[in-house]
């Protein structure tokens, strides 16, 4: 009866972890679930009797919030897909938005600005393709090391001051801080993020290119000899992930209507865990830009249910690391089994 027992046991807990290993997802959509239904339960009413978690002010600002987040997370998802590691985003943020705003400081148009942007990112997406697929550099060794380049050049393009930027166009296309600004009833970063996560969708999961990129990160190897350009697909990903940096600056910017050389801190981890918390691992095994939503959703509205309910700063830092830590220990261990 005990042997049966066991069995029956064991072949329960079989079916849930290979429930788990195809949909890794799962176990962040549970916690999601979770940590909303208990910042409902804890959140204090507002004067109207409104709970604060729940008001219509409250969900508007983790939309807008977590924006960026999602955004970029999108891109890192398909960065870690190829099996590599971009830690240099939050420099390549930086070193955008300043470049951004002295180009329409020095009476440049709305549209060379954003040119002259996008190209710092692209740039950097290509410095660090080259390092890692050229040179033979680990991802994770060269991003940090051009990272401080970046980081460096941002202060010294700029001379370490804050920009003002008024741009009516900027403000049109992202709005500013507290505007409340919408397209079709819709705060519009949350429309840009529906359309960013449609694109990556479509190139990540409907394309040959996101084939291929799949193939390169479970084994870049056997991609190879079936005639798959690794490197081409590579270095596309690193691009596509200096780009998304610089329309993160240009995000930033618009929401704060100025430009400083310590924009994007924290956002290089933070695009990982989001991607990772997402389903992602650190082998290029599965992940898609749904996933990454949902993670970078976890992180903001952890962030901002911590903070209504008056959790202080560094409490915050604790809470978070330790769920970005279970995540990551989570995703090594799927990994190994499959």
């Amino acid at each position: 009866m005990n042997g049966s027992s066991i069995t029956l046991e064991n072949k329960q807990q079989n079916v849930v972890l290979r429930t788990v290993i195809k949909y890794p997802v799962l176990p962040t959509f549970v916690f999601f679930i979770l940590m909303v239904t208990t910042f409902i339960i804890l959140s204090p009413t507002n004067r109207a009797g409104q709970n604060i978690f729940l008001s219509p002010i409250n969900l508007a600002n983790i939309a807008e919030a977590t924006a960026a987040f999602s955004i970029g997370a999108f891109a890192m998802t398909l960065v870690l897909l190829v099996g590599q590691l971009d830690l240099s985003t939050e420099s390549v943020i930086a070193l955008s938005a300043v470049t951004f705003a002295m180009a329409l400081e020095r009476g440049m148009s709305f549209g060379v600005a954003l040119l002259l942007t996008f190209s710092v990112g692209a740039l950097c997406g290509v410095t660090n393709s080259i390092l890692v697929l050229k040179f033979k550099v680990p991802s994770f060794l060269a991003t940090i090391a051009v990272a401080l380049v970046y980081a460096g050049l941002a202060f010294l393009v700029s001379g370490s001051r804050t920009i003002q930027i008024r741009e009516p166009m900027l403000t049109r296309a992202f709005g500013s801080f507290g505007s409340g600004a919408s397209f079709l009833g819709l705060p519009v970063l949350l429309v840009w993020t529906v359309f960013f996560l449609i694109a990556m969708y479509l190139l990540i999961s409907r394309s040959k290119y996101g084939r291929w990129a799949q193939a390169t990160g479970g084994n870049d190897q056997a991609a190879y000899s079936s005639g798959v350009n690794t490197k081409a697909v590579c270095a596309t990903a690193f691009i596509l992930m200096g780009l998304f940096g610089s329309f993160i600056a240009i995000i930033l910017s618009a929401r704060l209507s100025v430009a400083a050389p310590g924009f994007g801190t924290g956002y290089g981890l933070n695009l990982i865990m989001a991607s990772v918390l997402g389903g992602t691992s650190f082998k290029g095994d599965g992940g898609n830009v749904f996933g990454a939503l949902l993670g970078s959703l976890v992180i903001g509205v952890l962030q901002n249910g911590l903070g209504i309910l008056g959790v202080d700063f560094h409490t915050q830092q604790v809470i978070t690391g330790l769920v970005i830590v279970s995540a990551v220990v989570f995703s090594i261990y799927l990994s190994e089994k499959k």
